[in-house]
Parts: C-alpha cells; sequence; structure tokens
C-alpha cells in the first residue's frame, strides 16, 4: 500500500489545505482531516499527474462537507 505523503513537505501542503477547509467550513479538524484523507486516497490510485490530487482533495472534500451535516457523518470512509 502507498503512503498517504510522500514526504513531511508534501504532508504539510495537505494539512495546510485541510486546516484553510476547517476553517471555511466550520467543521472540526478531525472531521476534516477523515474526510479529505478518504478523497486523497481515493484520487491517488488513479492519478496520473499528483500534482492535481492536492487541489482535486481539498475541492472535493469542500464539496463534501458544504453537504448537510448528517450526511457528511453517514458517509462511509473507506481508506
Amino acid at each position: 500500500m502507498r503512503q498517504l505523503y510522500d514526504n513531511p513537505d508534501q504532508e504539510a501542503l495537505h494539512l495546510k489545505a485541510m486546516k484553510a477547509l476547517a476553517n471555511e467550513t466550520g467543521y472540526e479538524f478531525a472531521l476534516v482531516r477523515e474526510v479529505y484523507e478518504a478523497e486523497l486516497t481515493r484520487l491517488q490510485a488513479g492519478a496520473h499527474l499528483a500534482e492535481y490530487v492536492l487541489l482535486l482533495s481539498y475541492r472535493r472534500t469542500r464539496e463534501a462537507l458544504r453537504k448537510p451535516a448528517k450526511s457528511v457523518r453517514s458517509q462511509p470512509v473507506s481508506a
């Protein structure tokens, strides 16, 4: 299984994106991280251009968190 982050610098960029999403959406960081990393894992599996994975993870996590709170928490998180 591939590591989620290739190096500490990459992890720091993703953590910064997660913190921004938590601030933007008002959700707790732990929930944002759970949704974000599930989306990141899914995107990395089929990614041909790794440069866009962070951007797509950010956008899709934001979309998921903008849905009503019940649907976000009831979605199964696959890892």
